[in-house]
């Protein structure tokens, strides 16, 4: 194959479905014989590697004509599956878990494989019906699918008789090129009988689902689980919790849950795309678990993107995407199947279960049918009632939760039009809105105004009292009690992306779990999304100096009339990008001074470079900006 192809030209191709090519494997020096799966762009295709059963992704830069002599050998891989076992939870789909578990334990290892066909079948039954034998750790010989049923990951099943099926999917080991579709449409057909009959016989009971579900609220929780009234039950170990919790499912619930599973699998298929939604640590949900089924859950945890939910029906957790979850109760009236369980007058080894204890616990129980003696019943309907109120609102009332009430900053004012000073630029939101402030040395020195303005408060030394006092502060920022005051514009400490604390004040709420707050720093103008661990109460002593950075328009120039091919600023898009990084680079490391041109309703300045060339002039040059008499 590197022969034929390493030195061959791409040319163009029209690719079809089902064509066969040769395929460069992209990251490796290798070609190898490929079948194309389906088109999924106009420059990418999905492809089976069949000499190696490998489907991946690749850009048609990576596909040539697959040579007439390369089409004459037989197919390098043999599909195969093993007999005699099905996978767990009802369902013909094997789980992710079951894959992982299959291909970490077979990718690379040396195997006996054992053709099972019977003496009445024929011997070109495709994909290739087999038993694997491989070694273990150990050096013992070990059947895969006695290893599958023991980790509760698939179910014994036996084999049916098809030597009088005649329309079994049957194909020959040396598969012609070009000849599996008649296999492909037998499988579909029978797929689409299946699922036409399924609708017929389900067809009243998915019109009072669809009522159930119309709206996407969960209002309520799912109920405990049911305790058998015997003091012995016998129950299957669905799983081990991380805590050491064993959940188990009694017996005699064992046909309910499968009724209903088959149900929900059923029904659950006519929900609609779910609109932006905020889960709550608590909430009941449906969830589309790992292995593409339906379950009824609760979510757990709130983590960035993902959430912890927890299968109420069978009691392990998981980590999943927003997406696979959706706020409806399923079957609120039925009590959860899964039970709890905590081993009597068992205690961990230092009060907390270790990853190991764990394991054994998981080895010795899990998937195994138990008898479980209650020797201290619980009430869950108590403990069931309790969880549901997460907030302690006596908590509330202690005085060091109060955040007090702070009038808002004092407001820096402007020096009267037409006069010169100095400014520093500390924030640019867009090339005409800037948050500036005032530079004290160089406006005494410059512009010859006073020390003090109207208000008498000094520039100079109320700046540096301002950065004295914030150093201090910062070294005992931790003694300060948290902000649980939230409201829009409410003064507070917060913590920048250096690790020091600032001055900033609250701009609004924008997400509620976890709580996260947008602040504004207050002597700088840029504005940040943070959690309330980097939030603090601000003290009175910080509140008597007037907020630095003040929000100005500048004058003098104005959009360009064309300027609609490039970029635009997302929340200022009259603006180009360009423009915006341009004005930055004129701002940046800069003397400028500053003329006042109207203070109200909004302060409008015009900012020069060296107290004659206006600074938007060199956008005006470049086309980025028009003037604006």
């Amino acid at each position: 194959m590197i022969t034929a192809y390493e030195n061959k030209e791409w040319e163009p191709i029209k690719w079809e479905n089902d064509m066969h090519c040769a395929v460069k494997v992209p990251d490796k020096n290798q070609w190898r014989r490929g079948q194309i799966i389906r088109m999924v762009t106009d420059t990418l295709v999905e492809v089976l590697l069949y000499d190696v059963g490998v489907e991946l992704v690749v850009n048609i830069s990576c596909l040539r004509e697959l040579q007439e002599n390369l089409k004459t050998m037989g197919r390098l891989s043999l599909e195969c599956s093993l007999v005699d076992i099905r996978p767990t939870g009802g369902s013909d789909k094997w789980t992710a878990t079951a894959c992982d578990c299959l291909s970490l334990y077979l990718t690379g290892a040396i195997a006996t494989i054992t053709l099972q066909v019977g003496s009445g079948e024929s011997n070109t039954t495709w994909p290739l019906p087999v038993k694997i034998f491989c070694r273990d750790e150990k050096g013992e010989r070990v059947d895969v699918s006695k290893y599958l049923i023991k980790k509760g990951l698939a179910l014994r099943e036996r084999r049916i008789n098809k030597s009088n099926n005649n329309h079994s999917s049957e194909k020959s080991l040396q598969i012609p090129l070009g000849q599996e579709d008649l296999i492909v449409t037998t499988k579909h057909i029978k797929i689409n009988f299946e699922k036409k009959a399924t609708n017929i016989i389900n067809e009243h009971k998915v019109s009072e689902f669809k009522e159930q579900i119309s709206e996407p609220r969960a209002i309520g929780c799912y109920k405990p689980p049911v305790i058998p009234n015997t003091k012995v039950f016998e129950a299957v170990v669905s799983c081990i919790g991380d805590d050491g919790t064993i959940f188990v499912i009694p017996k005699l619930s064992e046909f309910e849950l499968v009724k209903m599973m088959n149900e929900i699998q059923s029904n659950l298929k006519y929900l609609g795309l779910l609109e932006p939604y905020f889960w709550k640590k608590g909430e009941p949900c449906a969830v589309r678990g790992s292995d593409t089924m339906w379950y009824r859950g609760k979510v757990m945890e709130v983590v960035g993107g993902t959430i912890r939910v927890q299968y109420l029906d069978h009691g392990f957790s998981e980590k999943i995407p927003q997406c696979h979850l959706y706020p409806i109760l399923l079957y609120p009236d039925t009590p959860q199947f899964c039970i709890p369980c905590q081993l009597y007058h068992t205690i961990p080894v230092g009060n907390v279960w270790q990853p190991d204890a764990i394991e054994l616990l998981q080895e010795l129980l899990s998937k195994r049918e138990v008898d479980v003696h209650i020797m201290k019943p619980t009430d869950y309907n108590k403990k069931y009632e309790e969880e549901r109120w997460e907030i302690k609102f006596e908590e509330l009332l202690l005085s060091e939760t109060e955040t007090p009430i702070l009038p808002p900053y004092l407001s820096s004012s402007l020096p009267p039009p037409e006069e010169l000073y100095a400014v520093q630029v500390k924030h640019v939101v867009s090339p005409n809105e800037v948050f500036i402030c005032l530079d004290s040395v160089e406006n005494r020195s410059q512009c010859n105004r006073s020390n003090t303005d109207d208000s008498g408060i000094s520039w100079e030394s109320e700046s540096e009292r301002l950065e004295e006092a914030l150093q201090r502060f910062n070294k005992n920022v931790e003694t300060f009690p948290p902000l649980t005051d939230f409201r829009t514009e409410m003064p507070c400490l917060a913590e920048y992306a250096d690790g020091l604390w600032y001055r900033a004040k609250i701009v609004s709420i924008k997400e509620f779990n976890p709580l996260s707050v947008l602040v504004q720093f207050v002597d700088y103008g840029s504005t940040e999304k943070l959690t309330v661990k980097r939030l603090r109460q601000i003290p009175l002593h910080l509140m008597q100096y007037p907020a630095r950075a003040i929000k100005v328009l500048l004058a003098g120039f104005k959009p360009p009339v064309r300027d609609s091919g490039k970029t635009r600023i997302p929340y200022c898009p009259k603006w180009s990008m360009e423009a915006l990084w341009a004005m930055i680079d004129c701002l940046q490391g800069k003397q400028l001074y500053a003329s006042s041109m109207a203070q109200a309703p909004e302060q409008i300045v015009t900012l020069y470079e060296d107290e004659q060339y206006p600074v938007h002039m060199s956008l005006v040059e470049m086309g980025l900006a028009d003037r604006d008499e």
